[in-house]
């Protein structure tokens, strides 16, 4: 596959197949990203990555594995553990435990993918320090740092992402909405994706007074 993926010009210089790159990395996450029902969430943090990078900048060699490959640690924990460090409701030490773990998981599994396929030692380890603290770092170190941050949280925002998230975390809808409306102010480093939020959790507003009939 790497043969594939860096082909070679008419003047026999080495380029990347961005677009084979891209489908072989989700091919790659898939087996991981499918213990958590995680899919989904890859291909549309991917998109809205895309959309902030229109507006934001940052490089896409650093920023689309990151985003694509950023949750495949949680492969290396059982339901029990998942259910015990994800979503709106796990707090405490034993949640940030697990969390960390599969971060560090995470890291060690997206190195292996990207090394195999021969790319960039210098963007992997851009991308592995951002996939190892996606989650608990509250800062960002960098531009394509910020947008894989931002990209992530904002599945939650999206009506795919909220009622799916409604759904596997066992949530009423009217709970994962004043979660989100009350941390969305603090939550994000560029203006693209707070608008965007702001925009989003507009709409849900809306959706989750209907589901509840009132």
């Amino acid at each position: 596959m790497a043969d594939i993926i860096n082909q070679k010009n008419q003047s026999g210089d080495v380029q990347m197949n961005w677009p084979a790159l891209i489908r072989w990395l989700f091919q790659c996450a898939k087996p991981y990203l499918k213990k958590r029902g995680d899919i989904l969430h890859a291909r549309v943090a991917h998109q809205y990555a895309l959309t902030l990078m229109k507006q934001e900048g940052g490089n896409k060699k650093i920023i689309e594995p990151a985003i694509i490959l950023h949750d495949v640690g949680w492969s290396s924990l059982d339901p029990i553990q998942i259910q015990a460090a994800y979503g709106v409701r796990p707090k405490g030490k034993e949640a940030d435990r697990l969390n960390r773990i599969h971060e560090r998981e995470g890291a060690v599994i997206a190195r292996k993918i990207l090394q195999s396929l021969k790319y960039s030692p210098q963007f992997t380890d851009e991308i592995i320090f951002i996939i190892q603290q996606h989650d608990s770092g509250i800062t960002a170190h960098s531009p394509e740092e910020q947008i894989v941050k931002d990209a992530d949280k904002l599945w939650r925002f999206s009506k795919t992402g909220f009622w799916n998230e409604v759904e596997r975390q066992g949530l009423e809808p009217a709970e994962l909405y004043q979660y989100l409306s009350s941390r969305y102010p603090e939550w994000f480093f560029t203006d693209t994706a707070l608008r965007t939020a702001k925009r989003e959790i507009k709409n849900r507003a809306g959706e989750t007074i209907q589901s509840t009939g009132n």
